[in-house]
């Protein structure tokens, strides 16, 4: 991980999830749960405080709940923040297609979230 700050990192992992999933207005009770699953099952983010993950799902539920766009754009920001970080970027282009499969469809929204979680790390939609 890069120096970037942890708290950061937490934020943009769950960001880029909820970014997504929240993308196309349904957020399935079951979406919430699939990305705590996924990254304690994967040795990938072993590095990563779960509880501290958890903790920020909460808030940025809470806070997609409230205002989608404002919370998206300060997700983007945080996206783009860690992209020196390969680590970062990695659990963050994971939680991204976590959360495309975590309802077991794709919507257009969805694709234009996913382009912006790209966009943030400076990649193509395709590297995502």
């Amino acid at each position: 991980m890069s120096h970037t700050d942890p708290k950061t990192v937490t934020h943009a992992i769950c960001g880029a999830y909820l970014l997504v999933a929240f993308s196309d207005g349904e957020f399935a009770p079951i979406e919430e749960g699939r990305l705590m699953a996924e990254l304690a099952a994967d040795d990938a983010f072993r590095a990563f405080d779960l509880s501290a993950l958890n903790a920020e799902m909460d808030e940025l539920i809470q806070a997609f709940t409230a205002n989608y766009e404002a919370t998206a754009l300060d997700v983007l920001i945080s996206i783009a923040s860690v992209k020196e970080g390969e680590m970062a970027v990695r659990a963050v282009k994971h939680a991204a297609r976590v959360a495309i499969i975590a309802d077991q469809a794709i919507s257009p929204q969805e694709e234009h979230a996913l382009e912006r979680v790209a966009l943030a790390l400076g990649l193509d939609k395709a590297a995502l």
